[in-house]
């Protein structure tokens, strides 16, 4: 596996990200100074022990529970999304998206960094515990994937935790500016997600965190020195969507069609491209709601109403509201990206919080693939050679 690639999003959305970043660590760095010692969670207060999932949970990622799954687990269908736990820490995580268009490809994960002890798993609302002593590993299947938790209840294991991926040969890690990786293998085929890297301690404090790859391996990095125990850090492996030029079977009118120029075209027109019924012309502002129609049929209607948002780097996100099909909270981020060899990526991430069921959330997930190809489609086969929208 060789690293992330050097390039990333250009332009504004660059700079927005270095510029978010920026604010972000002068944030922590400022908490950090003045952050209470690690013996400060002391008292009726304190958060619960690492050996509780559940209550750790809710104490210090209260939103995270309520997403444990357990529709993909034990599915027979090769076609359809399932995770496959291990009964130890030594065991693989195995993962198989829903086959639809821009879907992901199977893998497995294990724990890469446990010492020769072999520690039995417990089930625990839904969520597989491995205790290891001054640390912990939650697995939580997810709708989509799979969070894979590490607890530390003090310093003494370090901050590094680290996940052997079974990816094949020449496969690359692409760090989005929303903080997403993406992964694909040697031809640029897309395998899976990494998402954003989270810590935080027992105060609720978010903590200097941060990915690295070496070969197969990921691994976690949390700085750990001023942290209040317990802390709990995550890693996520999810199923996301990804088009580009290169897929068996499309095409493109102008496959290599720059980012920059993407966004522009949508600016100018939105509801020329986006293919979801009631999709405003004018580029939607932050803080906009638009009552979409996730209907095909204009005499249907599907309520799917959204808020607006511009997520770190620039791209576009949308939170279900109230009366979404996917559930209040629910969000969805559409990053345009250009790759090594400079082809146009729509990558759409789509973190789904109603858990509808084998059946609905495979048929769901089979309806939007076809949505976000047909965006993508529309972009690439209607912009001109030379930059610009042709003819719409």
């Amino acid at each position: 596996m060789t690293g992330p690639h050097a390039h990333r999003q250009r332009s504004s959305s660059l700079r927005a990200a270095t510029s978010v970043l920026a604010a972000a660590a002068t944030a922590a760095a400022l908490l950090l100074a003045g952050a209470p010692g690690a013996n400060a969670a002391t008292g009726p207060g304190r958060a619960p022990d690492i050996s509780d999932p559940i209550a750790l949970l809710a104490a210090l990622a209260p939103d995270l529970a309520a997403q444990t799954s357990s529709s993909g687990l034990g599915v027979q269908d090769p076609a359809t999304f399932s995770v496959t736990l291990p009964g130890d820490s030594r065991g693989e995580i195995g993962l198989r998206p829903t086959v639809t268009e821009g879907s992901g490809q199977a893998t497995s994960i294990r724990l890469a960094d446990q010492d020769d002890t072999v520690v039995e798993g417990r089930v625990q609302g839904g969520i597989t515990v491995f205790d290891q002593g001054a640390s912990a590993t939650y697995v939580q299947p997810l709708a989509s994937g799979v969070r894979l938790l590490t607890a530390y209840a003090d310093a003494s294991t370090g901050g590094d935790r680290a996940f052997e991926l079974d990816l094949p040969d020449g496969a690359t890690a692409t760090a989005l500016p929303t903080g997403d990786t993406v992964v694909a293998d040697a031809e640029g085929r897309y395998i899976g997600s990494v998402l954003q890297p989270w810590a935080k301690d027992a105060t609720g404090r978010d903590l200097p965190t941060s990915y690295s790859w070496e070969g197969d391996v990921l691994t976690q990095h949390v700085d750990l020195s001023d942290a209040v125990f317990p802390v709990l850090a995550d890693p996520t492996w999810y199923y996301s969507y990804d088009f580009w030029a290169g897929l068996p079977g499309y095409h493109a009118k102008v496959p290599k069609t720059d980012e920059s120029t993407a966004v522009a075209m949508l600016h100018n027109c939105f509801n020329c491209y986006f293919p979801i019924g009631n999709a405003p012309r004018a580029y939607p502002n932050d803080g906009d709601i638009i009552n979409l129609n996730a209907s095909p049929f204009s005499f249907i209607v599907l309520p799917a109403p959204v808020k607006v948002q511009t997520a770190m780097g620039g791209a576009l996100q949308f939170v279900a509201a109230r009366g979404h099909f996917d559930g209040a909270g629910s969000m969805i981020t559409f990053s345009w990206y250009n790759d090594a060899s400079g082809y146009l990526h729509l990558y759409v991430h789509a973190m789904v919080l109603r858990d509808l069921g084998t059946v609905v959330n495979a048929h769901n997930a089979l309806i939007a693939g076809t949505n976000w190809l047909t965006f993508w489609q529309r972009v690439v086969d209607r912009v001109s050679p030379s930059g610009g929208a042709g003819g719409v």
